[in-house]
């Protein structure tokens, strides 16, 4: 009995949070009540309150939910038979397929605006989303520089992050600031290839002076 009222406790969560991130990513924080949130999911407000202390601390779980997707898509990958070139490929392409959706556009546009009024909001979409993306991908050139494949003297954490902005900066900018449209798969693929030639190769013409 005990089981079963845990399971529809933690369906309500689940089915709150799927509310409240819809409303939160089409209306921003303001433009939401508990009530709102209520009226689409049903129950009271005690529900609300019981699973997640208030608004805020609602607003924050949507922000982190959205933040372990992104990096969700790439985190599980077995990259240790692929080649370094055609692994960092699946990871980029699948990072940006992800990171560059009209609905992680939107989660990123509302962070931009709540994290000057709520500090803790922003740090927790760090630690959830840059901070997280790159730690997999940090322990993979890890590995790939113990087994000399790449060159070590740079740390794996900067490499990983030096990385993943090549692969999103100006494209995520693109889209939160001057509203590009979403890129294609095919120009998804010619950015990550861009990206991981420069990042294994650099920019050099390779002739010697």
């Amino acid at each position: 009995m005990a089981s079963t009222r845990q399971s529809r406790s933690e369906a309500k969560r689940v089915e709150i949070l799927r509310i409240a991130t819809d409303l939160f990513l089409a209306k921003g924080y303001d433009g939401v009540s508990v009530d709102a949130i209520v009226a689409r999911a049903g129950g009271t407000k005690t529900n609300v309150y019981k699973h997640f202390g208030g608004k805020a601390e609602l607003f924050a779980a949507v922000i982190e939910e959205l933040c372990r997707q992104i990096v969700h898509s790439f985190a599980d990958m077995d990259l240790d038979g692929m080649d370094p070139e055609e692994a960092l490929r699946q990871i980029g392409r699948r990072f940006l397929t992800a990171l560059l959706t009209q609905r992680s556009v939107r989660q990123h546009r509302v962070v931009v605006a709540e994290s000057v009024r709520f500090p803790s909001i922003g740090k927790r979409w760090f630690k959830a989303g840059p901070e997280s993306a790159r730690e997999p991908i940090a322990a993979y050139f890890a590995r790939l520089q113990k087994s000399g494949r790449i060159r070590s003297g740079v740390a794996p954490r900067r490499l990983a992050g030096l990385f993943l902005d090549m692969l999103s900066e100006e494209q995520l900018l693109r889209q939160l600031i001057a509203g590009a449209a979403t890129p294609s798969p095919r120009e998804i693929n010619k950015l990550v290839d861009d990206a991981v030639g420069v990042f294994l190769h650099g920019a050099g013409s390779g002739k010697k002076k």
